[in-house]
């Protein structure tokens, strides 16, 4: 009798975080969507949260939560790219160039990541979260640059916006966006190649995180430093989302979003560090 109560209570904890790695999911995709950022700056804190409540120890959980991010974007950007190309808006050039340099740094940084301390690499998303969402709190705009549109130093900016993407968790359009606006490329076509650009920086960071934690099992139904179930119902749950997000883009307005989503992302920034 205690077997089958005890084996109840277990499906039940199961389920329930299915259902919270479903949600986690559905939410990154729909903001990913809506507001054009990366979904890993809910994924990161919301996983981390998970693991955390699951017994996983702070300094596997966040470098866990991190790597299994980049993952999910494995399917949410071929979901982006897709619909992106669909509409002849990626200059796939500018992607050829780009692309390879954002992948070598986020394995790189990946690499770096997977040896920091947990709580360090917590904070430091924190502080890089929190410059987002204050931009994003702000509505500050990037200003289209008066110039020919060419990635202009993407053998140097490239290697830096995946390094540091790869740290956080995140497909770097954050980052990528207002580079490409500062070289020339209209704000819809920018935000195209950003996304293009998010695919290679996932395999990148996947990368680095599974040579840092081969061979290692650091925790239950996980792979080195990947978490398979988060992966893939978090991964699965974004890519069914984000067309909705983009759907309620067209129809809501974008700058007030942008400012709860900005006090929102302080919060968790906040939330992270301590």
């Amino acid at each position: 009798m205690n077997d089958i109560v005890t084996l109840s209570v277990f499906g039940q904890q199961v389920l329930l975080l299915l259902i919270l790695y479903a949600l986690t999911g559905l939410a990154a995709g729909v903001l990913a969507g809506l507001l054009g950022i990366g979904g890993g700056l809910i994924i990161v804190p919301a996983l981390t949260f998970l693991l955390r409540w699951q017994g996983a120890d702070v300094e596997v959980a966040v470098p866990m939560a991190v790597a299994t991010s980049l993952g999910t974007m494995l399917l949410t950007s071929a979901s982006a790219i897709w619909f992106h190309d669909r509409r002849q808006g990626i200059d796939w050039s500018a992607v050829a160039r780009l692309g390879p340099a954002v992948a070598g740094g986020a394995l790189l940084g990946a690499l770096l990541a997977a040896q920091l301390p947990g709580l360090l690499l917590g904070r430091i998303f924190a502080v890089l979260a929190a410059g987002i969402g204050l931009r994003m709190l702000l509505a500050v705009r990037t200003p289209r640059a008066d110039r020919p549109p060419w990635p202009r130093g993407w053998f140097v900016i490239g290697p830096v916006i995946g390094a540091v993407s790869a740290i956080m968790g995140i497909g770097g359009g954050s980052f990528n966006v207002p580079y490409l606006a500062r070289n020339g490329y209209p704000m819809v076509r920018a935000v195209a190649i950003a996304s293009a650009c998010g695919w290679p920086i996932a395999l990148g960071g996947l990368l680095g995180f599974v040579i840092a934690g081969w061979g290692q099992v650091l925790f239950d139904h996980s792979v080195g430093y990947i978490h398979l179930p988060g992966l893939i119902v978090i991964g699965v749950a974004g890519a069914l989302a984000a067309p909705a997000g983009v759907a309620l883009a067209h129809r809501l307005p974008a700058t007030h979003l942008k400012r709860i989503f900005g006090f929102l992302l302080l919060l968790i920034a906040i939330r992270m560090a301590w």
